[in-house]
């Protein structure tokens, strides 16, 4: 495609954007809170806010712009806020009003001295279809609201020219801001990312009075709460973006004073402290969108932020440390660690599935990533084929993650044509970003998906001195039947080099074409260090791998790393809405049913468990295929007891995690196909941090049977499954009379 047609198909998706907000607007109830903004009807027109602070001796000119408006004044209302201490302000515009026999002039007051509670009293005085807002110190062009107001339209935000004024007059139409207004003009192509910096900026703006009437500025924010407002209400809303025509001359005048944002002096209050405020208040909104257009939005405000810390730091290792001091304080989701840290990252991820796409084992090398707490790139693949893809999941990884290299190629488990072409490709893209940043000095690779470990094999090859990690998710070889996995690797060059490395190295030759052995070997005989997810995995796959002299080699590389438990903060992301009813025992449960992993025991100890402690538990399932779990209890005795729901994206899954009384957690049934269990469920890991207790439904030597968690029964055992639903109730309603026992003081005495 063209420019041109890259252009028209943007502005069709943004048509369709606008249409499909229209529709969802629609279909609000009249009783939610959007709607009660609608109770007092809006008269076409345009709203101006105008706070003013101690503004003696700059409001003149300001309302001197708004009497000359080329706009009829039936069509417009002006609403000065003054706020705090007060001066002369509020005599001044009372005397020009007087003066000028003006009715569309509104004086209001506000005890506090804060601008963002000046401004949110004008919002909800507005009454005009319309909103925009000048500051007491600024002015604007005679024409400048009947310009905006004959672009506007109550999908749209018009856009105005904005001109810098020093305190001698001297004015600038080419100031940053404008300048990104005029290239959007040229390049006729109006998108939140190309005019980032004017959308979050409370001056030149005219916006639908009724999307700015859904939100507030925040009071607690002594700087940067227009970027707060404008980012919240921008990602919150699919606007339309218009810009008016330079030859309107539409111009906001933006007088630059001494104590300006821009012009403030470095200081660890105003640089570091309110910054990151701010920055905290967008944090939570990247958890809040699926959009990656909005998540880019937001990000570029993050960084625009970052910017002002980096300035205070200023190449100070010393400053560094206080701020990554404060920044800890914080425990933001996102944060653009890759510029605290230097901007520099000498470590390579190797992960074929990672986030965005929808993977548990992306998933987990996200968390890797996270809990290592360091800078690095990553270099995966494109699933979008295979996979779901959650945007939402990027927000809590990428501010550690410096590049990221996404390569095109066909999605593939076991076709080793299809991982030749991704590590092709990929070899490619990393010598291109090497020559900026130079070799890696460590490479962490890991695979259920084989690819990865493929790939670092190669790299490792072309750099003997980094460090290769390699990590196995599962067992790779065999399956979890214990059958061995095949494919073919119809490639004689690869046997050909693979073995003349292993005689290098004295490991013994393989004469073997399944890639799934391959994956193992070149793990265990050329990367430095193996990790496990836990010991029987290590025991298992150290056994059952067919050349046993390797053994002992595999047990001196082998690290035992469990699965990471991610912070606090990622449990709180995503609030869910998920209604629990608390006078019951509410257990949730997260996962799959397959042949080696189902609910048997726990459905079937549900129905033995005494009526009337069953009628107190309530039993929250969410799996991928809910029809069909919902049709097979369907009539049953315990139907009304259990809920059966879709699954969840990753982040609203950590916040369910911390509603329910109990999570329930279940090993794979091996014991029919393998002599020990080597599998230990992801999500226990993510329960762990959820800070409630834990039923694990375990097999006889498993990890899972080690683990210290707070109710146990064993896989099949019906019995033992209601004895623990029992005891959960039974804690439930002791707890509840202790409860009550100390509330009834209080009340006697009320």
């Amino acid at each position: 495609m063209n420019k041109f047609e890259i252009q028209q198909r943007l502005e069709e998706i943004e048509k369709m954007k606008i249409e499909i907000y229209q529709r969802m607007k629609k279909e609000i109830p009249e009783d939610s809170n959007f709607s009660k903004y609608h109770f007092k009807k809006l008269v076409n027109g345009i709203s101006v806010i105008v706070p003013t602070y101690k503004g003696e001796k700059v409001i003149t000119k300001c309302i001197e712009s708004l009497k000359e408006q080329t706009l009829s004044s039936k069509y417009f209302e002006v609403i000065f806020i003054i706020n705090g201490e007060k001066d002369q302000t509020e005599e001044i515009l009372m005397q020009f009003i007087k003066e000028q026999s003006i009715n569309h002039f509104k004086v209001l007051y506000s005890e506090a001295a804060s601008v963002s509670a000046a401004r949110n009293m004008g919002i909800q005085e507005a009454s005009k279809k319309y909103i925009t807002f000048l500051d007491d110190d600024d002015y604007i062009s005679t024409n400048y609201l009947e310009k905006l107001f004959n672009h506007a339209d109550e999908d749209s935000v018009v856009i105005s020219q904005v001109v810098d004024v020093d305190l001698n007059g001297n004015m600038n139409p080419n100031n940053p801001i404008n300048s990104q207004i005029k290239k959007a003009l040229d390049n006729k192509l109006y998108t939140y990312n190309d005019l980032n910096s004017v959308l979050t900026m409370n001056a030149c703006k005219l916006i639908p009075t009724k999307n700015v009437k859904t939100q507030h500025y925040s009071v607690g924010l002594k700087s940067g709460e227009d970027v707060v407002f404008f980012t919240k209400l921008f990602a919150s809303h699919y606007f339309h973006l218009k810009v008016v025509p330079l030859e309107e001359h539409a111009i906001y005048y933006r007088v630059l004073r001494d104590n300006s944002v821009s012009r403030r002096e470095n200081s660890f209050e105003f640089n570091v402290i309110e910054r990151l405020q701010v920055m905290k208040h967008l944090d939570v909104l990247l958890g809040e969108t699926n959009s990656p257009t909005i998540q880019q939005f937001i990000k570029g405000k993050i960084h625009a932020q970052y910017g002002f810390i980096d300035r205070y730091i200023n190449n100070s290792n010393e400053l560094r440390e206080k701020v990554t001091e404060e920044v800890n304080k914080h425990r933001f989701v996102y944060f653009p660690y890759f510029r605290l840290y230097n901007g520099e990252a000498r470590s390579l991820i190797i992960s074929y599935c990672f986030p965005p796409y929808v993977d548990t084992s992306g998933t987990v090398m996200a968390k890797r990533i996270i809990e290592n707490n360091e800078v690095v790139d990553v270099i995966y693949n494109d699933m979008s084929k295979v996979r779901e893809t959650d945007y939402r999941q990027n927000a809590m990884v990428d501010g550690f993650i410096l590049n990221r290299m996404e390569i095109s190629s066909a999605s593939s488990f076991k076709q080793w044509k299809s991982m030749k072409d991704f590590i092709k490709k990929s070899l490619k893209e990393i010598k291109f970003k090497e020559k900026k940043n130079g070799t890696y000095h460590k490479v962490y690779s890991r695979a259920l998906w084989p690819a990865s470990h493929f790939l670092a094999f190669e790299y490792k090859l072309k750099n003997p001195k980094v460090r290769w990690i390699a990590e196995f998710s599962d067992p790779i070889l065999l399956d979890i039947q214990g059958n061995e996995r095949k494919s073919a690797i119809i490639d004689l060059g690869f046997y050909k080099k693979v073995n003349a490395l292993l005689k290098k190295n004295k490991f013994p030759l393989a004469f073997n074409n399944n890639m799934f052995f391959w994956c193992e070997y070149i793990a265990y005989a050329f990367a430095d260090e193996i990790v496990f997810t836990n010991e029987n995995q290590m025991k298992y796959m150290s056994e059952m791998f067919p050349l046993q002299e390797m053994k002992e080699v595999i047990l001196n590389k082998a690290k035992i790393c469990n699965q990471p438990t991610l912070p606090e903060q990622y449990y709180h992301v995503k609030a869910s809405k998920y209604g629990i009813d608390p006078s019951k025992v509410n257990l949730g449960y997260f996962g799959t049913f397959y042949q080696t992993r189902k609910l048997n025991e726990l459905i079937e100890g549900l129905k033995i468990t005494k009526p009337e402690l069953r009628d107190k538990i309530k039993l929250h399932i969410f799996t991928s295929d809910p029809k069909a779990l919902a049709n097979e209890l369907s009539g049953e005795t315990i139907e009304q007891n259990i809920k059966v729901n879709p699954y969840v994206n990753f982040l609203e899954f950590l916040n369910f995690t911390t509603k329910f009384d109990c999570l329930v957690v279940n090993d794979a049934f091996t014991k029919d196909y393998k002599d020990i269990n080597p599998y230990l469920p992801s999500k226990l890991s993510d329960y762990k941090g959820s800070g409630n207790n834990i039923w694990g439904i375990f097999e006889k030597g498993s990890i899972l049977s080690r683990f210290d968690t707070k109710y146990k029964s064993e896989i099949g055992d019906t019995e033992g499954a209601a004895k623990v639903f029992e005891s959960l109730v039974m804690e439930k309603i002791i707890q509840q009379i202790n409860q009550f026992d100390e509330e009834l003081p209080n009340e006697k005495l009320n």
